[in-house]
């Protein structure tokens, strides 16, 4: 033991002040990992809610537990997003943050020394964990909000075109065959508070009609909620439902839409970092940006005890990559 303290120590010294704090906040969350295993509070049991819990050993590195009221054996991440993972919570913690920052997949995958498909695989679950509270708790906008439509070119990202495709394939960088607003374009219905929540929604290819309006705004917002937007007429299906006004173009002063503009430029920027989202999960970037969009407080460890709740969080490689896939 003390010759590995003597060397982490050594490596210690002679790493840069930037690498030193990633190192201790790691350690931190191997310390803090090992607290949870050791702690006396015992987890229900998934099967049968029973409280009547005793420890049952070890499997694959994980506490085991064994349910005296159904038998049922289980670990702490039974039907949760983490269960068969062989990775701890230090390093989901790092594929979350570097989710979250735009890290690309290869870069992750060295730093944690994973396979590529592995860390694929992690960020997807991430994802798609996003995106089912997303869908069950769906973000409320209050006080002055503003809302307007933003297009992001259609991605096969990571699927062979067949041969008889409506279009040839793209370049990095190509822009679209058609010109002007086309079915190409994937358009993203987006609304933000003036100092609060944001929201995202890919809803329809080129522009957004009545009903995909009302699909995103309708059920978040309310009649205290004003809306601010560009005059649009699809806008006006949320008459009744909450208060509207047209801002004039290049309005100034208090009714302007430049907040969700800033919000389109920001979705736009991790969009062309990534080289493009594939279309069918754009969505699931779209919460993932909702959630963190101007956001100073740190989010890892919510969106972490996302992955730990069990309240059918579980789900194989394959159903996280291809559930509830967005089609248009």
């Amino acid at each position: 033991m003390s010759n590995i303290l003597a060397e982490a120590i050594e490596i210690l010294k002679h790493l840069p002040e930037k690498y030193v704090e990633k190192a201790l906040e790691a350690i931190r969350e191997v310390k803090s990992e090992h607290e949870k295993e050791e702690k006396t509070t015992t987890p229900p049991c998934p099967k049968c809610k029973g409280g009547k819990i005793v420890r049952n050993g070890r499997k694959h590195g994980k506490q085991a537990f064994l349910c005296r009221i159904c038998g049922k054996s289980f670990v702490e991440t039974s039907k949760t997003a983490l269960f068969n993972s062989h990775s701890g919570e230090s390093v989901w913690k790092q594929v979350i943050r570097d989710t979250i920052s735009g890290v690309p997949i290869d870069k992750t995958a060295s730093d944690l020394h994973l396979h590529h498909e592995t860390v694929f695989n992690m960020r997807h679950k991430i994802l798609f964990a996003v995106e089912q509270e997303e869908i069950e708790n769906p973000t409320k906008l209050s006080g002055v909000c503003e809302a307007d439509e933003t297009y992001v070119l259609e991605s096969y990202k990571g699927k062979k075109m067949p041969n008889d495709f409506w279009r040839k394939p793209r370049k990095h960088g190509a822009v679209a065959a058609k010109p002007g607003l086309s079915n190409e374009y994937v358009c993203v219905c987006a609304g933000v508070e003036r100092d609060g929540n944001a929201i995202a929604v890919a809803v329809n290819r080129a522009r957004a009609g009545k009903e995909d309006i009302d699909r995103v705004l309708g059920e978040r917002v309310s009649e205290s909620t004003l809306i601010l937007s560009d005059g649009a007429k699809g806008y006006s299906v949320l008459n009744g439902k909450c208060k509207l006004h047209c801002v004039e173009k290049d309005g100034g002063g208090f009714y302007n839409i430049n907040t969700v503009n800033c919000y389109h430029s920001f979705i736009k920027a991790r969009n062309r970092n990534a080289r493009g989202f594939a279309t069918k999960y754009l969505n699931r970037y779209n919460s993932l940006f909702s959630k963190i969009f101007r956001k100073t407080e740190v989010i890892t460890d919510h969106i972490y005890d996302l992955l730990c709740d069990r309240n059918d969080r579980y789900h194989t490689n394959i159903e996280s990559q291809t559930k509830n896939l967005l089609e248009i």
